[in-house]
């Protein structure tokens, strides 16, 4: 089992699993939207909206990676049990701060590869027509 520090860890193996699957779930979308546009003749210019799921692939595998849930930041918890079943209130205020001000830097690394991934997703679309 992990063990809690603050802006450092606050997920276990269990909760892990889960943002690798919410990474997964959100890298499908992005190849149903690409194909979806590429098939029907859509606008190129759609593709554009794959920022949306590309930022939750990142989120997911950032979070995972880094063993960091930005939402448990956000509520002040941390759950580092193997199963993800034992959710705990984040002990004082400095800790609270360490990992909210974590889960803005995993928010902007986020926000930055989904950007950069759009740019790759709509300059590949534009190639295909």
């Amino acid at each position: 089992m992990a063990e809690y520090e603050p802006g450092v860890c606050n997920i276990g193996e269990g909760e892990q699993r889960k943002r690798y699957a919410l990474g997964a779930v959100a890298l499908v979308a992005t190849l149903g939207l690409f194909v979806g546009v590429l098939t029907t003749g859509a606008p190129t210019l759609l593709l554009l909206a794959s920022v949306v799921p590309l930022f939750g692939v990142a989120e997911g595998y950032f979070q995972g990676r880094h063993n960091f849930c930005t939402g448990f930041a956000t509520l002040g918890i941390y759950d580092t049990s193997d199963d993800g079943t034992d959710r705990r209130e984040v002990p004082d205020a400095s800790a609270r701060r360490a990992d909210r001000q974590r889960a803005r830097q995993i928010h902007a690394k986020s926000a930055t590869a989904a950007v950069g991934a759009t740019i790759l997703v709509y300059a590949v679309g534009l190639l295909s027509f």
